[in-house]
């Protein structure tokens, strides 16, 4: 086991067993860490806009959710995408009854997941999550979401060739289609309350 001085923390990069990992949610419970290939990945803060967005998005898929049995989860809840793979999606929708349960801190069964890119992260979530997300059987759409452009990426999962994919790009004024969860979503309400014209102030 790698023991880590209190004042220090792991950083992305470095490497564990899943044993090591899963210690880190009590010797460092303050952080998030995703793992991968036997590397953690530390996750970072989100922006005003990130978190709106998913505000958003949550907030129609309960008012348009067809299917009683799916819900949809933040980033709080662990993902396991595929074997020693475990990530935090911004969002996440599942249709297991198992995933459902009060007490569960683990999602095994991800039918759809989402993430807002930002520049630290972008690179990762279209390459190495991108592809382990593409690995998980579970898994039938991978959204992706530009947080300071209006722009959206739908990856979907062939319905007869498991093994294909397809791309859908959506823009402003546009209709995302989300099909595996039966939500269609105007561009304006993704990206409601954000206005990208607004200069940064810095302090």
């Amino acid at each position: 086991m790698v023991n880590y001085p209190q004042h220090i923390i792991p950083q992305t990069g470095d490497q564990m067993t899943v044993q090591e990992y899963f210690q880190l949610d009590y010797t460092v419970p303050n952080e998030k860490y995703e793992y991968q290939d036997g590397m953690i990945r530390l996750r970072e803060g989100a922006t005003v806009a990130h978190c709106e967005i998913t505000g958003n998005i949550r907030v129609a898929f309960k008012q348009t959710n067809r299917r009683a049995s799916c819900i949809m989860f933040g980033s709080d809840l662990r993902v396991l995408v595929a074997e020693n793979c475990y990530f935090f999606p911004d969002l996440t929708v599942t249709c297991d009854a198992a995933d459902r349960h009060p007490r569960n801190e683990l999602i095994r069964s991800p039918r759809m997941v989402v993430e807002v890119l930002s520049p630290s992260t972008e690179k990762v979530d279209r390459t190495n999550k991108l592809k382990a997300y593409q690995g998980c059987p579970t898994i039938q759409e991978i959204v992706l979401i530009d947080q300071f452009f209006p722009h959206v990426e739908v990856y979907h999962r062939h319905e007869e060739i498991e093994t294909e994919w397809s791309r859908s790009i959506y823009e402003a004024g546009e209709e995302v289609a989300l099909q595996s969860v039966d939500l269609f979503i105007p561009m304006d309400e993704i990206y409601h309350n954000i206005d990208f014209n607004e200069p940064l102030v810095e302090e």
